[in-house]
């Protein structure tokens, strides 16, 4: 369960979101390249000359659930992060929140679209990104709990 007080466990959430988005769309950049990895595999085996009997097929698609776990993994870390020092930084606000998503989803973008040799696949990455800011905004509640002051006893 999301704590909706603090931003880490928010910006968990929303990190999660945007992963899930940038796993789908790195999952279809490499299945639609799907021949060039085939092709640089079957060379590389080739001229190492060896035994190797794993089907390319199988190094397939264990590539894709690789790099789509590391891509999952890299946006929940980064998504909390964020929200760390969204709350670091006093809640600067929504405005600035947005800033720095659109930075580090046009990064992203640039190395997506670079990587995919196409430039929708980067503005792809910097739309998934661009979720993170109102699922962050919807899920933080900016008051503190009604129980977070001195217990009195009396």
């Amino acid at each position: 369960m999301v704590n909706r007080t603090d931003p880490g466990s928010v910006g968990v959430v929303a990190g999660r979101v945007v992963g899930a988005l940038t796993v789908v769309l790195t999952a279809v950049v490499m299945l639609t390249h799907g021949e060039a990895f085939y092709r640089s595999v079957r060379l590389l085996l080739a001229g190492l000359e060896s035994d190797f009997d794993v089907p390319v097929e199988l190094l397939f698609w264990g590539n894709i659930a690789l790099v789509a776990a590391g891509r999952y993994a890299f946006c929940y870390v980064l998504g909390s992060l964020i929200g760390v020092g969204y709350d670091w930084l006093d809640r600067p606000g929504v405005a600035f929140l947005a800033i720095v998503v659109v930075l580090i989803g046009t990064v992203d973008g640039i190395y997506g679209g670079f990587s995919a040799g196409n430039v929708l696949v980067g503005a792809g990455y910097l739309l998934a990104w661009l979720a993170y800011v109102p699922v962050f905004a919807w899920l933080l509640e900016d008051g503190e709990p009604a129980n977070s002051g001195p217990v009195r006893l009396a």
